[in-house]
């Protein structure tokens, strides 16, 4: 198992900060699910009851943040009628574009820490230069 920690309200901030970031210099990097937005709402909705089983990896150059990703492991969601439906793990992540080499380090800690099970990513937008 690789190693990682739990997300926190203070790495939120520093993820929403990528965010922003990204959106201000290659809005088309943007993913969906990193946004400054997405971020705050799925850590509040859900860090509660679920913090203990989404791992994160931060990554850092000269002291500033250039890449993170958020794994949600396999989960059971019960649903308003009742029913009970398992959710794959499922990695979420953003990468400063100009550390697009960090992709594949983001997606082998993921494999990783979710080896073993079905997994699901919530992919960015290829982070290439125009």
């Amino acid at each position: 198992m690789t190693h990682w920690e739990r997300v926190t309200a203070a790495d939120v901030g520093l993820m929403q900060g990528l965010a922003q970031h990204v959106t201000a210099i290659r809005l088309d990097l943007v993913n969906g699910e990193a946004t400054f937005g997405e971020l705050a709402w799925n850590w509040g909705a859900g860090h509660a009851a679920h913090a203990a089983t989404w791992p994160s990896q931060l990554r850092f150059r000269g002291g500033e943040m250039v890449a993170w990703g958020w794994v949600r492991l396999p989960h059971r969601v019960r649903r308003d009628d009742g029913s009970v439906k398992d959710v794959a793990a499922n990695l979420v992540y953003q990468v400063h574009p100009d550390h697009a080499g960090l992709v594949d380090e983001v997606i082998d800690w993921y494999d990783g820490t979710a080896a073993g099970v079905e997994r699901t990513v919530s992919p960015s937008p290829p982070t290439s230069s125009r």
